[in-house]
């Protein structure tokens, strides 16, 4: 797979390969270098994952009322969300 093909590639069709390869790796069916390649291909699958689901967090906002009746949206930042900040977690 080209690093071209890979970029292209939409998360859910990512997902989809990787779970085709856990299927094939738990196979037991392949030799010892074919199971490294597709661990090799996995690993570049979930970095790709990783760093989708990242843009998605990175743009989720979140949209909130005003006392005044208007709407405005926030950055989501995963604490304020769960009304937790750094003194709740200790």
């Amino acid at each position: 797979m080209t690093q071209r093909a890979r970029k292209e590639r939409s998360f859910e069709e990512a997902m989809a390969r990787l779970e085709e390869i856990v299927a094939e790796i738990e196979s037991e069916q392949l030799g010892l270098e074919r199971q490294f390649e597709l661990f090799q291909e996995g690993m570049a699958l979930a970095r790709f994952c990783d760093g989708k689901l990242s843009e998605v967090q990175k743009s989720v906002e979140l949209v909130l009322k005003e006392a005044a009746g208007e709407w405005k949206t926030a950055p989501f930042e995963p604490e304020e969300a769960l009304g937790e900040d750094e003194d709740d977690r200790r």
